[in-house]
């Protein structure tokens, strides 16, 4: 016997990412403050601080693949999306609007996940190298995640683009 599970509504999609948006920004302070009380009670190394260096260029590599990826990722989704839903004839739009959603919500955990990762590293060039340059970084990155939270305008926004593109494109 096989159940369904109840259908998600777009509200709750929402607060869903809602929730990943604020869960992948508190993962990054939490290790910033951890960082900060641990890390940083010695003087810098006479060296070369090579892991800051390493870590800012990659918070300026992904802050550029952020733009790119997962945009990249969500157009070919909503592609496909949108002719399965030609092919299969699907006119529900709370449907069509769900499946919208789960793609803005993908673009938007890759791209939070780049600029995650190289907070992470910057965060971990502070504990290794007690450089507070690293510091940075982490606050420019964590500025651009918060910018992105993913609000019901940006939302419709997106979908609009997206719709106004892919009927551009396949135009017949």
């Amino acid at each position: 016997m096989t159940r369904e599970l109840p259908q998600i509504t777009l509200q709750q999609r929402q607060m869903m990412m809602n929730v990943i948006w604020l869960a992948l920004i508190m993962g990054v302070v939490t290790f910033g403050i951890i960082v900060t009380f641990i890390g940083l009670k010695e003087e810098p190394g006479n060296g070369l601080p090579f892991i800051t260096y390493l870590g800012m260029g990659l918070a300026a590599l992904m802050l550029v693949l952020r733009m790119i990826i997962p945009n990249m990722i969500a157009r070919n989704q909503f592609t496909q999306a949108m002719q399965e839903a030609r092919e299969e004839g699907i006119q529900d739009e709370e449907q069509m609007l769900g499946t919208f959603y789960q793609i803005f919500m993908v673009r938007m955990i890759i791209g939070l996940a780049l600029l995650e990762g190289a907070a992470m590293i910057n965060l971990v060039a502070v504990m290794v190298e007690n450089q507070k340059l690293a510091f940075i970084p982490v606050a420019i990155l964590l500025l651009v995640m918060i910018a992105s939270m993913p609000t019901k305008s940006k939302l419709d926004g997106w979908i609009r683009n997206q719709m106004e593109n892919y009927n551009l494109e396949h135009q017949n």
